[in-house]
């Protein structure tokens, strides 16, 4: 009899252990509900050293853009249509101590980089998104492209509104961190993307689950970043080749798939290679970036 109830005692143990451990596994995917709004924060702060001809130069830039995302269906298909669009954009630019900025809620006539940016706020996309944040369709993006396109130096610097493949890819990297199945903490995988509004970026992903709480999933984020490849602006032709590394943490809503918090550092290592234009002769232009990327999503 005592036996028994030993026996009995492990079991019920091994079975309360397994049942920890399915709890503590999460499949991470969209989950969203008709009529909800997303408000994604993306705060940048880049330092630049850069060093031509024999000078250096220092580029300090700090951006804030926020992005609406208003959930219109969940679809047949169980993919989501929703409105996209740029809300607000605020940027301090310092170049050897020479400063400019720019508020798009408040716009400066006499400020060059307002007409820069004219066109690009609260116009809104159409998008419908599969439970793996995968882009599968954009309405709107004809009439967008239109209106960027107006302005030459508008349009190379928002290149990944361009193109369909562009944009999918610019909205879909910011969802690559599902997984292929369920995950428990420990768990590890690699997700890559491409985007080539940005010289054809290359960027392998490392996840590892950091922990899996109530309501939230914790992950740890490495990659590696390379470019290589020509690029032009303003009628000049340059060749670039960038290595870099990224490293830091996300901490996912379990239950809507959608992360909350994004804390990433990047350093770049960035070779710019051109020819003189006064003198023709090759110009090879070094330069070291380090950037601390946050991005914040508020549910409403």
């Amino acid at each position: 009899m005592k036996t028994n109830f030993v026996t009995l005692f492990i079991g019920i143990i091994f079975l309360s252990i397994q049942a920890v451990q399915a709890e503590s596994k999460v499949l991470l995917r969209l989950n969203l509900q008709k009529g909800t709004k997303y408000e994604m924060t993306m705060d940048m702060d880049n330092a630049v050293n850069q060093t031509m001809m024999g000078k250096d130069m220092k580029i300090s830039q700090k951006m804030v853009m926020v992005f609406t995302y208003h959930i219109l269906e969940v679809l047949p298909n169980k993919n989501f249509l929703m409105e996209y669009s740029i809300s607000h954009m605020k940027m301090n630019m310092v170049v050897n101590e020479k400063e400019m900025n720019f508020d798009s809620q408040h716009p400066d006539t006499l400020n060059p980089m307002s007409g820069l940016f004219k066109g690009l706020f609260y116009d809104t996309l159409k998008l419908e998104l599969s439970p793996r944040g995968q882009v599968e369709r954009v309405e709107g993006l004809e009439e967008y492209v239109k209106k960027i396109s107006q302005n030459p130096m508008m349009a190379q610097a928002m290149q990944m509104f361009s193109s369909d493949k562009s944009f999918k890819s610019f909205v879909g990297q910011t969802f690559n961190y599902f997984p292929e199945s369920e995950v428990a903490q420990g768990d590890k995988w690699t997700s890559t993307f491409t985007l080539p509004a940005m010289m054809n970026m290359e960027a392998v992903m490392n996840f590892e689950v950091a922990a899996i709480e109530k309501d939230q999933t914790v992950l740890n984020v490495l990659s590696d970043i390379n470019v290589d490849g020509p690029f032009e602006q303003n009628g000049m032709k340059f060749n670039i080749k960038m290595t870099g590394t990224q490293h830091g943490s996300m901490t996912i809503d379990s239950n809507d798939g959608w992360f909350r918090l994004s804390d990433l550092t990047q350093k770049m290592d960035l070779t710019m290679k051109m020819k003189n234009p006064q003198t023709g002769e090759d110009l090879e232009i070094p330069m070291l970036m380090n950037s601390v990327a946050i991005m914040t999503v508020v549910k409403k």
